[in-house]
């Protein structure tokens, strides 16, 4: 009998803690959901709407740590970090001061200097977020920060009615591994915004990183196996981009000719490194802006190529009994004709 009681009292206290860890698991959602409401926040900001976010709030720190309590009286052996509630507390207490900052009341703006200007100014004030697609920043490459940065300024840092906290969750929106990690340490407060900037500009906005990462994508291109236009345009199109992005780093790739050249001959197929060396001056040194001008005159060239081969074809479908095209017929008519057959 003693065993059996023992065994159903140990029931009890498991199935209370797994109702306990539930509640706890509750309060956690609760700031997750609140953290998303700031985040997705447009203007112009409802503030009834935010102060009945935060009065909802107001219960959820002092029911998670009377649920705390609860569970270590359950389980006397887990150990105070287990419970985490001084991470809980910092979270809480920085998204209520967000939504605090929220409802505070604005400075008010400068009156305009016509009718025509309030009227603008009335627009501006319910503009939401252009439709623009971010990219996502993971830090894996260093050439895609300052096109990452330079698209988020312009659509959310520039942005004058959003307010600081909600900048500072679309930038977490908008970043991850490293990068995220990098900031998330940071308060979830207006304040950090700043700091989420500067620490992304310290650790990504590295000339020489950035560099060494437009050579390494001009080295690391897979030869061509086979010359085909669209992969000898692809060529030229990717070696222009880097070398432009590299010139525009204060990179001398004006004077790079007899360095780039030999890396691109070695990524062509060897028909056309073959047709280059049969065609160019060779009293001369070459040129790189030559040999990008004879790779699109060679793209070109297979481009008519397989139209007159096309054409060719269509003409020989012609020649098909039952297939008979009567004078004058032009060819769209005719392959609507075909088609039908």
């Amino acid at each position: 009998m003693t065993m059996d009681s023992d065994s159903a009292e140990k029931e009890v206290d498991k199935n209370a803690r797994k109702g306990i860890i539930r509640k706890i698991a509750q309060c956690k959602a609760s700031l997750t959901k609140a953290e998303n409401f700031i985040r997705t926040l447009e203007s112009p900001i409802n503030k009834d709407v935010v102060s009945a976010r935060l009065q909802q709030l107001q219960e959820v720190l002092p029911r998670h740590e009377q649920l705390l309590i609860e569970l270590s009286t359950l389980d006397d052996t887990l150990d105070e970090d287990y419970f985490g509630n001084d991470a809980f507390e910092d979270r809480y207490l920085a998204i209520v001061a967000s939504l605090r900052g929220l409802l505070a009341p604005q400075p008010p703006s400068p009156a305009p200097a016509s009718g025509a200007q309030q009227s603008t100014d009335a627009c501006a004030t319910s503009v939401r977020l252009p439709e623009i697609d971010i990219p996502v920043f993971d830090g894996k490459d260093y050439t895609k920060y300052h096109s990452f940065i330079e698209l988020f300024s312009a659509v959310i840092d520039n942005n004058s009615k959003l307010a600081a906290i909600q900048k500072l969750f679309y930038l977490r929106k908008y970043l991850k591994g490293e990068p995220l990690s990098l900031i998330e340490g940071l308060p979830v407060t207006g304040d950090s915004y700043g700091k989420a900037l500067e620490l992304l500009r310290n650790r990504y906005d590295n000339k020489f990183l950035i560099i060494t990462n437009h050579v390494q994508e001009l080295l690391d291109f897979n030869p061509l196996v086979k010359g085909a236009a669209t992969n000898l345009r692809e060529l030229v199109s990717h070696a222009r981009q880097h070398l432009g992005a590299l010139k525009t780093l204060g990179q001398p790739t004006d004077s790079w000719d007899m360095i780039v050249l030999p890396i691109l001959l070695r990524k062509v197929d060897q028909f056309t490194c073959r047709a280059y060396h049969s065609e160019r001056d060779t009293t001369k040194l070459p040129l790189l802006d030559d040999f990008f001008a004879f790779v699109e005159r060679r793209a070109s060239s297979f481009e008519e190529s397989q139209r007159s081969e096309d054409s060719h074809l269509w003409t020989q479908e012609l020649k098909l009994p039952g297939h008979q095209m009567s004078p004058g017929v032009s060819r769209p008519v005719w392959e609507q004709y075909a088609a039908g057959c």
